[in-house]
């Protein structure tokens, strides 16, 4: 198995790449795809940036391709920033959940000002 480091994984297009830290047996130093089915075969709910992964490829349509993943050290840095993001979409979506319904309470009521 080869050993690479995450260069970026995006869980909304369900897809990254990985930067290899040596070349395959044909001296391929290219990143290597990586697809969401790939890390839900390995039991990995998610990839950070530079998190350190071990993988084998195969070559799918021209392209290397992951097709077995193992992590191997996460990126504490890019786990925490990621969780703040995280939290802060959760925080943003229930503050416009509250503003909406504080706004249909105040119209619901508005038949009895006139």
């Amino acid at each position: 198995m080869r050993q690479g480091k995450v260069k970026w994984y995006n869980g909304k297009k369900c897809f990254g790449f990985i930067a290899p830290d040596t070349p395959n047996e044909d001296g391929n130093t290219d990143d290597v795809f990586v697809h969401s089915s790939a890390l839900k075969a390995a039991g990995i709910r998610f990839l950070n940036e530079n998190d350190i992964v071990e993988f084998e490829e195969e070559v799918r349509n021209g392209k290397l391709s992951v097709t077995t993943l193992t992590l191997v050290q996460r990126d504490e840095e890019s786990a925490r920033r990621f969780q703040e993001r995280r939290a802060e979409r959760r925080r943003a979506a229930e503050d416009r959940k509250q503003r909406a319904e504080k706004s249909e309470r105040r119209s619901g009521f508005a038949f009895w000002k006139k």
